[in-house]
């Protein structure tokens, strides 16, 4: 057993340290790291629900827990949950010590996922690149919009994003040792992006890994056929672990559970999708990654100008630049350039579907950035300036928004959130403020335009975190609210099924601890329906012409068509299916 874990340990080394004559590793700026991605996640981890995405797998892990349904326990109205359970079960292990799963216990695994990977990145990088553009591309990565916004998000981008990216690391290092032994981490990592997200998990990192080994190898058949074997002979094990769950699903819930696999996989990807949620163009997604990139695109728009400008970006220069670049710059190249075009393809796309990809952007953005600082100080002011004012401008923006008294929702919401932040989050706030002080003032001592870079870039990882907390808030058009305000109103323990109409109550169905399912017509004298104020008369043409109103909840945004209300069907049913 002693030299099982020996050899375990040596292989996590071993794909984090390639060559030990490199420099030791840089203990600051690992803490740097480990510092700012704690303060920057684990303090906003409590905040209520407010989408519809968060409080939708929050239910799948509190059915898990309530049901002790490991599998595929029953999801909002009785269904089969749309993802495979590694979250969930990520989420039901961090609930078990309290009991219950909470708000701070759903969003848990994607912070401590974001931490372990933001770590071994650095790790990863510095052994293989400057320490500068180590500290560089992980900053960059957790300052980028879309990354810390999941970070703090419990949905299962962030789990799958960190797993997939960290196979793909994992698989280059395997690589630089000559391919010797089976990739163990590769393939653990692997296992939990298929048990995450579905198929895409497997086949996605080791088509992408397949392809860089044919780009950098011959151009033979022969050579084909090997890398072939290499990935199948990785796939076929995480393939027969990954089996298990799917076998054990189709034998606790039969045919409605390959119907839902079929649906979430084969058909979103085949474009195939009888509702086509999330349906967008190629470009959407364009847009979608210069956003989540945020601030670090606006540096990108004024660097491409400058290098179109200089003709820097001619199809000879790209050629003699790739012939130039590291392995690990071309790796991150095709895996950033396959994992975005590859999201592109299904007529359902979202944001977060690429953020596999960050990581390897905001590697080749550090390269970047210490090349371009190597020859002038003068990006590096122009640098700092961009970043500096984008923060401003956020936190500005953002917190005038709350303080506005002349709207009232966002007057409402300004309230509760500046209500939440309490004693000990002040606190979180002023050792960032201390910390960022400290760095800047090191860095600016030393006199290295790099490393004032890397500290404007603390600066905007912090401003832009405070920022980002109420942004939240000010920009989601869904209800929030907490339990207590349910229950002083109605007492819910004597209905064990509750309905909802006109969309789905997740957070509400959370935060009461009780099965949700939607309405039809047919249901019962007295059965309890929550609805939007704005669907009330739909609900009586629908559903029942007689209703009593039991409660009524203030969503805090547009209070006249966002307001809950809890109504008991009084009378006969009139009405009939909508075709």
């Amino acid at each position: 057993m002693t030299n099982y874990s020996t050899n375990f340990v040596h292989r996590i080394k071993g794909t984090l340290i390639v060559n030990a004559e490199r420099p030791t590793l840089s203990r600051n700026g690992f803490w740097c790291i480990i510092l700012v991605a704690l303060l920057l996640t684990v303090p906003w981890l409590d905040r209520p629900f407010h989408t519809r995405g968060e409080p939708r797998e929050a239910l799948v892990a509190q059915s898990m827990v309530l049901n002790q349904n490991w599998i595929s326990p029953p999801a909002y109205n009785g269904a089969v949950p749309s993802k495979p359970p590694f979250n969930h079960w990520l989420i039901s292990i961090a609930s078990l010590p309290g009991g219950e799963v909470t708000e701070f216990t759903s969003r848990l695994p994607s912070a401590i996922a974001v931490v372990l990977f933001s770590a071994c990145f650095y790790l990863f990088v510095l052994r293989r690149a400057s320490e500068r553009s180590a500290l560089l591309a992980g900053l960059i990565l957790l300052s980028s919009f879309e990354w810390f916004r999941a970070a703090v998000t419990c949905r299962v981008d962030t789990i799958l994003s960190t797993s997939l990216a960290g196979a793909l690391l994992a698989l280059f290092s395997w690589r630089e040792r000559g391919r010797k032994g089976f990739p163990f981490l590769a393939a653990v990592l692997i296992t939990c992006a298929a048990l995450t997200k579905g198929p895409i998990g497997v086949a996605l990192p080791l088509a992408i890994f397949s392809l860089f080994e044919f780009l950098s190898g011959e151009k033979s058949v022969g050579n084909v056929v090997k890398i072939a074997l290499r990935g199948a002979g990785i796939a076929v094990p995480v393939v027969l672990v990954v089996s298990l769950w799917y076998i054990a699903g189709y034998l606790q819930r039969g045919d409605a559970f390959l119907d839902k696999i079929y649906y979430e996989n084969f058909a979103r990807l085949t474009s195939s999708m009888e509702d086509e949620p999330h349906k967008h163009a190629a470009p959407y997604m364009l847009l979608m990654l210069a956003i989540g990139f945020l601030p670090w695109t606006l540096v990108w728009i004024s660097a491409a100008a400058s290098a179109f400008s200089k003709r820097n970006y001619t199809l000879r220069a790209l050629q003699e630049r790739w012939a130039q670049a590291t392995d690990l710059q071309r790796y991150a190249f095709v895996a950033a350039a396959c994992i975005f075009i590859f999201f592109c393809i299904p007529s359902s796309k979202r944001s977060v579907y690429i953020m596999p990809a960050y990581p390897f952007i905001a590697l080749i953005a550090a390269e970047s950035v210490s090349v371009w600082g190597a020859h002038t100080t003068r990006f590096m002011r122009i640098l700092g300036n961009v970043l500096v004012v984008f923060a401003a401008i956020l936190s500005v923006v953002v917190m005038g928004a709350m303080l506005v008294p002349t709207i009232p929702h966002v007057a409402q919401f300004g309230t509760s959130v500046l209500a939440s932040w309490s004693l000990w989050r002040v606190s979180v706030l002023v050792v960032l403020g201390a910390f960022a002080i400290r760095v800047c003032r090191e860095f600016v001592r030393q006199g290295d335009a790099q490393r004032l870079a890397i500290s404007l870039v603390t600066a905007v990882v912090i401003i832009s975190g405070i920022a980002a907390e109420p942004a939240f808030y000010q920009l989601s058009p869904r209800v929030w609210l907490r339990s207590a305000e349910f229950q002083g109103t109605l007492d819910f323990s004597k209905y064990d099924r509750m309905y909802s109409f006109g969309s789905e109550a997740y957070v509400v169905s959370f935060y009461l601890k009780k099965p949700f399912f939607t309405a039809t017509p047919g249901l019962p004298e007295g059965s309890i329906v929550v609805v939007e104020e704005k669907n009330l008369e739909r609900l009586k043409r629908e559903i029942a012409p007689d209703v009593r109103e039991v409660g009524r909840f203030a969503s805090g945004l547009e209070p006249a068509k966002k307001n809950l209300v809890f109504v008991e069907l009084v009378g006969p049913q009139t009405g009939r299916p909508v075709s």
